[in-house]
């Protein structure tokens, strides 16, 4: 990936397009050599406002994970309320073949 300036973006716009279009690979605009900006070929750009497979293999796991975690907090809040007598016939023995 091509690192540019700023101020040879002002200077070099249309070598930089050009080399944009040749290669398809996006072009990093630096301002105080941070990142300000991407250029990216407009195919590259068109793919990624387009929602893809993976969003919805996403939104499919973040729908399960939900569902299992509603199903933990019902066991877990079932599990408090029936775990003292258990824990008392484990202490006392009760049940137990010695």
């Amino acid at each position: 990936m091509r690192m540019v300036n700023v101020t040879d973006v002002r200077v070099n716009i249309r070598e930089i397009l050009s080399e944009i279009a040749k290669t398809k690979e996006p072009v990093v605009i630096l301002q105080r050599s941070r990142p300000a900006a991407y250029l990216v070929d407009p195919e590259t750009f068109e793919k990624m406002q387009r929602p893809d497979e993976t969003d919805l293999l996403t939104k499919g796991r973040k729908d399960s994970l939900d569902r299992i975690l509603q199903l933990r907090a019902k066991v877990t809040k079932k599990a408090q309320s029936d775990s003292t007598p258990l824990i008392r016939e484990m202490r006392e023995g009760l049940g137990r073949h010695e």
